[in-house]
């Protein structure tokens, strides 16, 4: 792979033209490299990896090769799950497709690339749902980053803030294994193992350089690119399709030497990340943002819909009848940092028991335990008549010296640098807080105790809380009589305001189940895929799983790329059914 930070001016011409550096992004451009083509990729940013260096590197795949390992799945109980998760925007076209070609995908990163999976038992999000399974999800194993030579510093950065001596505290895998160091020999085993990686990165690089997760992911994707002979421009963002005759040729790159025409033989695969940095695009279609309330996004900050309005001027589109338009998440502000690594995700603490979440009027609204993505909605639902769309997760002084509380870390580290930055709020009494952060102290007294006496008993009869797997596997095992239910008993007392957030948009463009952008009357786009978060998600705004954004992006990306380079595509399994649903 040449990788470039300064690409020549003028004029190129290639196969494929893949825009963007995420996993969606190398896995379309591996896949048409190994078909034979000739793949250039530009990426606007001056480093690679996109939002899938943020994220946790899982991917959702039913009837994956590993799944066995861990218990029964199907690709039919999966179709049935998804149609509950879909509701009245099921597209059976396009989920019989992911279906289909999602372990094939797998199985030839696995075969042809660095990218090593492991299988662990994560429920989907929804275990009432028919078809629901506890063996879809798949981790990427951590990475030497050393292996990629002198191209290690053009690696996008993780949420560095969601790491604590290299364990990612921010991810509940992890956070397990950490909870467990000194309670079992594994995960002490595992634990050492990360701080052994971390004393090698900084006796190499003089400081931790920790390769995990979605950055694992894009480094073996990128590691392989660079083996096979993709071509990568940094520092290149696309700015035009060339469009000829009602054909896609290429694209129109500005790079530090002036524009450069690149002309695709083959196709152009957008793949830029979405665009959760739309302002205009995400307030006309987030409700709270619509509203004038506050947002923030853990998507890569170069993804502002390039190839969103790339596509809408050819005559594409992008489809907003989804269950929801983003991947929604619940973050903290950190005082002092900016952009990205100013959020946590509060993917971690809020399950855990002793910790309720209420708004200003003191009550309150959600399961704590429910998934990131349900939780954000119940928020701006429960706000809609506030003058601000926040929450505040609460805990006492036992709770939050055992789980620590958003980028607090548990005890023994020290807390009061948050408290005096306001990150955090203490006070010796519930009422005392209560005026701190603005929420009305009578009615969260009522709640926290009412909240306690079904605590104490293990129930939630007002949300359900720790009431179904999913909870379960969120909770601490350790605390009985429920993982998920402790009571608020001694001060000081702690209170953390949540905002809604995303991690990127699930709404996109409209694409048919072989990747090929859509015209209005329906019909592909000559010359034009999209894929990862550009396009319209498989399961139409819908959480199945952990992993449910990359597997299906990359599922995608992978379909597309198999189409355009002539190679067979899976058939869609009960095609007919597709048809008739199409």
């Amino acid at each position: 792979m040449t990788l470039s930070n300064k690409p020549p001016s003028g004029a190129r011409q290639v196969d494929v033209l893949v825009i963007g550096s995420g996993a969606a992004a190398f896995t379309a451009a591996i896949t048409a490299r190994k078909a034979g083509l000739e793949v250039l990729m530009v990426e606007k940013e001056a480093v690679f990896g996109g939002t899938t260096c943020f994220s946790g590197g899982v991917m959702w795949i039913p009837g994956n090769r590993h799944s066995p390992s861990l218990g029964p799945d199907s690709i039919e109980q999966a179709r049935t799950y998804i149609k509950h998760e879909a509701g009245e925007h099921y597209d059976a076209e396009r989920v019989a497709a992911f279906l289909a070609n999602g372990p094939a995908m797998i199985d030839f990163l696995e075969r042809e690339t660095e990218l090593e999976c492991y299988p662990f038992a994560y429920p989907d999000y929804h275990p009432p749902y028919p078809g629901h399974a506890s063996v879809r999800s798949l981790g990427t194993k951590d990475y030497p980053v050393g292996r990629l030579g002198k191209h290690r510093t053009l690696l996008r950065q993780g949420l560095t803030q969601t790491n604590f001596m290299g364990l990612a505290v921010g991810s509940n895998v992890e956070m397990k294994q950490l909870m467990n160091a000194g309670r079992s020999l594994a995960g002490l085993v595992f634990v050492l193992g990360k701080f052994g990686a971390v004393l090698r990165d900084i006796l190499r690089y003089g400081k931790p350089d920790p390769c995990t997760r979605g950055r694992a992911l894009i480094a073996r994707l990128a590691r392989s690119a660079f083996d096979c002979g993709v071509e990568l421009w940094l520092n290149s963002p696309a700015t035009q399709l060339v469009y000829v005759n009602g054909k896609v040729e290429g694209a129109d790159v500005r790079t530090a030497d002036g524009s450069v025409r690149v002309l695709a033989r083959k196709g152009v695969v957008l793949a830029s990340g979405g665009f959760p940095h739309d302002a205009a695009r995400t307030t006309a279609i987030y409700p709270h943002k619509a509203a004038g309330r506050a947002h923030h996004s853990l998507g890569a900050p170069g993804n502002t819909g390039d190839g969103a309005r790339m596509a809408e001027s050819v005559g594409g589109s992008v489809d907003t009848a989804v269950q929801q338009p983003a991947a929604w998440m619940p973050v903290s502000v950190i005082p002092g940092y900016h952009g990205a690594k100013a959020l946590w995700p509060h993917i971690v603490d809020r399950q855990k028991p002793g910790f309720i979440a209420v708004t200003a009027l003191g009550k309150r609204f959600f399961d704590e335990s429910a998934p990131y993505h349900d939780f954000v909605p119940a928020m701006v639902k429960a706000c809609a008549d506030l003058p601000e769309t926040c929450c505040y997760l609460l805990c006492d002084h036992a709770t939050i010296r055992r789980y620590g509380l958003g980028f607090v870390k548990p005890a023994p580290v020290p807390r009061e640098k948050h408290i005096r930055s306001g990150y955090i709020l203490r006070a010796d009494t519930l009422a005392e807080l209560a005026r701190k952060a603005g929420i009305d102290a009578s009615a969260l007294g009522q709640t926290v105790q009412r909240f306690n006496v079904n605590a104490r008993m293990g129930s939630d009869p007002d949300f359900g809380r720790g009431g179904d797997v999913y909870d379960h596997s969120q909770g601490d095992p350790e605390h009985k009589p429920n993982p998920n239910l402790g009571p608020i008993e001694a001060g000081p007392f702690y209170a953390l305001r949540l905002l809604p957030g995303d991690i990127g948009t699930f709404s996109g463009i409209r694409t048919d189940g072989n990747g090929r952008v859509l015209a209005a009357d329906g019909a592909p786009i000559p010359g034009l895929y999209a894929a990862g978060n550009d396009a319209l998600n498989f399961m139409s705004g819908a959480y199945t799983g952990a992993g449910a954004t990359l597997g299906p992006g990359m599922t995608l990306a992978y379909i597309a790329a198999r189409h355009l380079s002539g190679a067979a595509v899976e058939t869609p399994v009960h095609a007919q059914e597709a048809r008739r649903h199409a």
